[in-house]
């Protein structure tokens, strides 16, 4: 089994997630998403960068992402330290 930490496990810290959405979203956004930072990937994507607690909240990010109309290119665990990969 992968030793990395997933979302919704028992007895683990929240999970900093990259999520992919298509679009070059404008960084003004950036106070919208509130738990939630920006960064233009190129290509005509931007990454949204956060932490999630667990298996719900990432579903209800996911949602919520999408119900704004969003479309959802990746979901991904990201990296804590340096630089969101």
């Amino acid at each position: 089994m992968d030793e990395r930490q997933v979302a919704g496990r028992a007895g683990k810290h929240p999970v900093r997630y990259r999520i992919v959405v298509r679009g070059e979203l404008p960084t003004e956004l950036s106070s919208t998403f509130e738990r939630l930072s920006l960064r233009h990937e190129g290509r005509g994507c931007t990454a949204l960068f956060g932490e999630v607690v667990d298996q719900t909240d990432l579903v209800g990010l996911i949602r919520w992402l999408a119900e704004a109309g969003l479309e959802i290119v990746s979901v991904a665990p990201a990296p804590r330290t340096g630089t969101p990969a």
